[in-house]
């Protein structure tokens, strides 16, 4: 269900938020946010959404980002300063609208901003086949296709040294409505499972808005969902060179 954009929040009218709209009907499509200015996504999936955002201000001025939804309080997302890679932020919004406001405090700091997730308006995700053959993609790019109703594997891998970011949507909704996976390669720390849904427990929590990071340049994420359709999305910095998803029973 849609629900329309409020600017009123338990009887207090916001005075940036909402306010100076730039596009009422944006779809995810990476674009620039400045200063005071808001987008408005009419209706968000009813599963998880990826929201990615990265502060593209050439001085040391920290950003911020307000995130409104139905009638929901804001959620407000700081957005570092000099940041060479996009900060995530994974959530099911229900179906419901999604605006966002860059409220950052100095004029010159623009935001850059996206969301991704299967069927998202002007997307066209490349086929991802189940016989295990390798999907290349580049950031922003994504592949998509239909899992056996059996263990299946997800093989990630980077294709440099540089840090590289995947993003894995689809399988059943777990007790707090997620369904999406967030994954770094080449990463500082290892963090969350080891092996996707099915793998051992995490040592060590993931950062927030990741399901895992590993040192390593590849990941096996591993799941048995049934005959799902199953996302897969890079997010990694610009500079990153493409990386390859693939998706075989195990």
């Amino acid at each position: 269900m849609t629900h329309s954009t409020r600017f009123r929040r338990e009887g207090v009218e916001f005075q940036i938020i909402g306010r100076n709209m730039t596009n009422a009907s944006w779809n995810g499509a990476q674009m620039q946010l400045q200063q005071h200015a808001s987008v408005n996504m009419p209706q968000t999936p009813n599963g998880s959404m990826v929201f990615v955002y990265m502060n593209q201000a050439t001085m040391n001025n920290a950003g911020q980002l307000s995130l409104t939804s139905g009638g929901s309080q804001p959620v407000f997302l700081p957005a570092q300063a000099l940041a060479n890679a996009p900060s995530i932020y994974v959530r099911n919004w229900s179906g419901n609208n999604l605006g966002v406001t860059n409220t950052s405090a100095q004029t010159a700091t623009p935001i850059l901003i996206a969301a991704y997730g299967p069927g998202m308006p002007g997307q066209t995700p490349l086929p991802l086949p189940s016989n295990g053959t390798a999907v290349s993609l580049v950031t922003g790019r994504s592949a998509q296709g239909n899992a056996l109703a059996q263990y299946m594997q997800l093989a990630l891998q980077a294709t440099t040294s540089g840090l590289t970011i995947m993003a894995v949507v689809g399988g059943p909704l777990d007790e707090t409505g997620n369904n999406a996976y967030v994954i770094q390669l080449n990463a500082a720390a290892n963090t969350g499972p080891g092996g996707g849904p099915a793998g051992p427990p995490p040592v060590t929590p993931a950062p927030d808005g990741y399901y895992a990071t590993t040192t390593s340049n590849n990941y096996g994420f591993n799941f048995n969902w049934g005959a799902f359709s199953v996302y897969v999305v890079d997010l990694s910095p610009i500079n990153t060179a493409a990386a390859t998803v693939s998706m075989a029973p195990l």
